[in-house]
């Protein structure tokens, strides 16, 4: 029997609360489906870019040929 001091577990009543970590479960999953899209997004904007950048240097060598 313990005199004094603390005692092992007597507090997780005023501490517990009913918290039972469900409760940011919707915005975790909203949090991942923003990145997800935000991921799929940015990859789309970089292959219209980068074939932006390979059609503008095809169109130079096309010009090259022909004013050659």
């Amino acid at each position: 029997m313990p005199v004094g001091g603390r005692v092992a577990g007597k507090v997780t009543g005023i501490i517990s609360n009913g918290y039972d970590g469900r409760s940011y479960q919707g915005i975790n999953e909203e949090i991942i489906w923003v990145s997800i899209g935000m991921g799929i997004t940015i990859a789309v904007l970089i292959t219209i870019a980068l074939c932006y950048i390979m059609r503008e240097k095809c169109i130079q060598k096309r010009e090259y040929y022909i004013s050659a």
